[in-house]
């Protein structure tokens, strides 16, 4: 079994990895109210797939660190998705859209 990453941003580049050019530009474009639709529909699948409840402590710990005094979200996959979304703002010339 091919190990857990650790860090919120190991995952978040695993799910950018994954994603087709096309979704990758869809997201970089989204709403913060697309942005929570997305997030309801996916941040399970993040939490099981990453096992950041079940053992993955390193990646919960890092999750934590990402979370300043001011926030109230302490929701791991909410602070992964987030690093996937702030990634993809962060660098939009990487996108092809053919």
């Amino acid at each position: 079994m091919p190990s857990l990453p650790q860090t919120v941003d190991q995952v978040a580049d695993l799910l950018i990895a994954d994603l087709p050019p096309k979704e990758m530009a869809t997201l970089s474009l989204m709403s913060e109210k697309d942005f929570l639709r997305l997030y309801n529909s996916v941040a399970q699948y993040v939490l099981d797939e990453f096992r950041v409840w079940t053992g993955n402590d390193d990646l919960l710990e890092s999750c934590l660190e990402k979370v300043s005094d001011s926030e109230d979200m302490t929701d791991p996959a909410m602070i992964i998705l987030r690093r996937v979304w702030q990634k993809l703002n962060d660098f939009p010339e990487i996108l092809i859209i053919t």
